[in-house]
């Protein structure tokens, strides 16, 4: 079943000469680019702190926590060190531009060939896999209740009412800001109905539905059957935090979109080195995760590793990929310019999700050990395989390593796995489950793979079955507990008791209530209030409207101009209800 044989419709051209390149549409449009930040760059540097602050808050009438970004995020230090970054990062474009202008388009000896991705007989596969796929998200959209996380992300990142705030607070890890720069840029003109987190989950269903078809290319690619392809495509569509965050308005299925993106297109380029635009999709690939969340670095390292590897193995040095993987590298350092200049470098490396332990190796050791045991049944969807099976199962994949064709592949995951381990013990810090999803779904389509590919070279039969026997029963325990009827896995905390206190919280409203505000903590009843087809103001706009109601949250209270305004009714689902007194 997965011995290779011939796959011609992958197969690439030899590449050829072709005619000189002309300056075009592309350099306009560069040149243009460098100009805009140029601008940019130097308005920022020119423009004094107060009146920087200013112009920001007037333009951010919903920032969530408002009084505490000055104060916490955009100091005055903050403004200097931005400062110092903005010039070097001005310094930079000067330098690409000058490089661009010497280097100016020149005939080129060579072209490589177009990328042929696809050909026609993958059509009937694909649509099949596709409506899997949306029949699949469609179930988890309809089915699950928003998360908190879902909420906060449409409420405060995507529907905060202005773009730039959204690219440059970065108030918590919440905010994954590629995806949700997206959501808003596409939708925010909805941020006054309750459809952000609807559309969230549409962009993560369609990078849900992205991802399988990258799984079923790069399988099919790899072994020349598309058949192989379709059946570890649809088990990566079963795996639990695949299709779980495949329905979640978060940025965690577009972040495993380009994890494989990443893979598909390094072991791409392993095999035809001359195609140079496997090179570019992957830097694009690796820039566009590190904007999505910033612990694409652990993946970033291992490619970077093995490719090292590779390369002294072969004894050629591979410049252009090193060329790329720089250009990657500045492209997402470009990216989080806003971030670290209007919150701080502090707010990505020194906030508590990312906090190294304070105390010695071992004793972290000791407390992560809990956690890092978990990995390998988390990967495989808490379907009771216990941890030593599920190891045994995620540490098969290193068997590639001794394989003739798929060595590269199996020395991709062992430095994915090294990479991970070292940058747990070197930064003292666990990983969440959830940021190791692109992972765990490798491991769970290579396990059976690895099968196939060893016993098929005993004997054909023998590949099939081991390969089946690990799809069948690792599949049948994904569907038996799904994301969908089990979604607690997802965040490990319990998504339906967090709406049904929101929900008891607003059915206990007083009838007809003319007016009703809601605190900045209590954003997840006030977009259920506002599904509901109801008004109120944002919960993070200022002045807070003294309402005839209030809703806070257990870790929230009344606005200080509000407190003596109001006295309490009761407290529900958590939420405490407050009216205003009559005067």
């Amino acid at each position: 079943m997965l011995t290779p044989r011939p796959a011609p419709d992958f197969a690439a051209p030899a590449p050829g000469p072709t005619p000189p390149r002309r300056a075009g549409w592309g350099q306009v449009a560069g040149a243009a680019l460098l100009l805009v930040a140029a601008a940019l760059l130097l308005a920022y540097l020119l423009t004094p702190y107060p009146a920087l602050r200013d112009w920001y808050l007037r333009h951010t009438p919903s920032l969530y926590r408002g009084p505490a970004w000055p104060r916490d995020f955009f100091t005055p230090a903050v403004k200097a060190r931005g400062n110092l970054l903005a010039a070097l990062a001005l310094a930079a474009l000067m330098g690409v531009g000058a490089y661009g202008w010497w280097a100016r388009p020149r005939p080129p000896a060579v072209a490589a060939p177009p990328l042929r991705l696809l050909s026609r007989a993958d059509l009937p596969w694909l649509a099949g896999l596709l409506l899997l796929a949306a029949g699949l998200w469609a179930w988890g959209a309809t089915q699950v209740p928003p998360a908190y996380d879902e909420v906060f992300s449409a409420v405060y990142c995507a529907g905060n009412e202005s773009l730039f705030a959204t690219w440059s607070y970065y108030m918590l890890p919440n905010n994954h800001v590629l995806f949700n720069l997206l959501n808003g840029g596409l939708f925010g003109w909805l941020h006054r109905l309750p459809w952000l987190v609807p559309t969230g989950r549409l962009l993560s269903g369609l990078a849900y539905a992205g991802t399988l078809a990258v799984v079923y290319r790069l399988v099919a690619g790899l072994t020349g059957r598309r058949g192989v392809g379709m059946l570890l495509a649809v088990l990566a569509g079963l795996h639990f935090s695949l299709w779980g965050f495949g329905f979640q308005a978060r940025g965690y299925a577009l972040y495993a979109l380009l994890h494989w993106v990443a893979v598909a297109t390094l072991l791409a380029h392993w095999r035809q080195p001359w195609q140079v635009k496997w090179l570019i999709v992957n830097a694009l690939a690796v820039a566009a995760g590190y904007a999505v969340v910033p612990t694409f670095l652990f993946y970033h390292a291992a490619q970077l590793l093995a490719a090292a590897a590779v390369q002294l193995r072969q004894r050629r040095f591979d410049g252009l990929f090193w060329r790329c993987q720089v250009g990657a590298l500045a492209l997402a350092g470009a990216f989080y310019l806003p971030v670290i200049g209007f919150s701080g470098l502090a707010s990505l490396a020194a906030n508590p999700y990312v906090r190294p332990f304070e105390g010695s190796l071992t004793e972290f050791v000791v407390k992560a050990w809990p956690d890092v045991k978990s990995y390998a049944p988390y990967a495989f969807g808490e379907i009771g395989l216990g941890p030593w099976p599920a190891y045994v199962l995620a540490l098969l994949p290193l068997g590639l390593l001794a394989h003739r064709r798929y060595w590269q592949l199996g020395l991709l995951y062992g430095a994915w796995l090294l990479a991970m381990l070292g940058g747990t013990l070197g930064l003292r810090h666990v990983i969440f489950h959830r940021n190791l999803l692109a992972l765990f779904s490798l491991a769970v389509v290579l396990a059976p793979f690895t099968v196939g590919v060893w016993l098929s070279r005993w004997r054909p039969w023998a590949g099939l079955a081991g390969a089946l026997g690990i799809i069948g029963g690792v599949g049948l325990g994904f569907v038996r507990h799904n994301p969908v009827r089990e979604p607690l896995a997802l965040y490990y905390y319990d998504l339906s008791a967090g709406f049904d206190a929101a929900q008891q919280r607003l059915a206990k409203l007083p009838s007809g209530a003319p007016s009703v505000t809601f605190s900045e903590e209590s954003f997840y009843p006030y977009f259920l209030y506002r599904r509901a087809g109801h008004l109120a103001p944002h919960p993070a706009q200022r002045p807070a409207p003294a309402a005839d109601y209030f809703i806070t949250a257990p870790n929230d209270a009344l606005p200080p101009a509000l407190a003596g305004r109001y006295q309490p009714v009761d407290t529900v689902g958590t939420y405490r209800l407050w009216r205003r007194q009559l005067r």
